[in-house]
């Protein structure tokens, strides 16, 4: 359970705080504001915010774009407050999908308002910034996990994964404008895409283990789009029904699902 010394200024600007976010309300925000209030990271960007009225247009526009917001906790702190939000952005051109993710930020009080607010990657981070205390050994918890492929072709490697039924989430493209770096997404399950790099291929291409309901299914699919199969579906003697099939640059992946038969 989170545990942290608070003051009374602080507690009365999160409660504050919180009934702004819930839903989000601009008029109740911006009276938290000091007026040269900081939103953003430990360097400037253009995303970065120094005024209140900075922050509300910030907000503004990405609510005109239909993002939307769901408080996940609103905690004080020694010196701080953290905030986590649930945050969904719909899909933009070049993204098959919406986007969802959470949000931490450390919120720091002075004089009765909020004067900056800082994300973190993760709540421990934003907790130990707001004064909030934490487990320490929670800092070491892997929070996610997203394996890389060293790709020939980024582009390609998309269009491969999109015949199995996996979509887009990003690509990024360098200074020569080539597709350098991208994702793909199926369900709750990401896997980036490195052109040239992060990894072996070929003799040396990884190996993963990807669940799925039906690996049945997937074989037919396999079989529907010339996908490389190399072994049909069968069921282990260790519980699982699996299959093998082959990236074009050498990655083997083990589809595989409970079985009915294992021991």
């Amino acid at each position: 359970m989170t545990q942290s010394q608070t003051n009374p200024e602080i507690e009365a600007i999160a409660a504050a705080l919180r009934d702004a976010l819930e839903p989000i309300n601009l008029d109740a925000l911006g009276p938290l504001l000091d007026e040269n209030v900081r939103w953003g990271g430990a360097e400037d960007t253009p995303e970065t915010c120094h005024s209140r009225a900075d922050v509300l247009n910030w907000l503004d526009r990405r609510r005109q774009g239909g993002r939307q917001t769901t408080v996940l906790e609103v905690v004080p702190g020694e010196y701080g407050i953290l905030l986590a939000l649930k945050v969904r952005q719909p899909a933009q051109p070049g993204h098959d999908h919406d986007h969802d993710w959470t949000a931490y930020q450390a919120v720091k009080v002075q004089d009765h308002h909020i004067v900056d607010i800082r994300p973190y990657p993760n709540r421990y981070s934003a907790a130990i910034r707001a004064g909030v205390k934490v487990d320490p050994a929670s800092g070491t918890v892997a929070e996610g996990l997203t394996p890389i492929l060293n790709v020939s072709s980024v582009v390609d490697s998309i269009a491969w994964f999109a015949r199995l039924g996996w979509s887009k989430t990003f690509d990024w493209r360098g200074d020569d404008g080539m597709v350098s770096f991208g994702g793909v997404r199926s369900g709750s399950s990401e896997i980036f895409l490195c052109r040239d790099g992060q990894g072996g291929r070929g003799e040396h291409g990884a190996w993963l283990s990807i669940w799925v309901p039906d690996v049945d299914a997937v074989h037919a699919k396999c079989d529907r789009e010339g996908i490389t199969v190399l072994r049909t579906p069968l069921d282990e003697p260790w519980g699982v029904r699996e299959m093998l099939i082959r990236h074009p640059d050498g990655h083997t992946f083990r589809v595989g699902q409970p079985s009915q038969t294992g021991h």
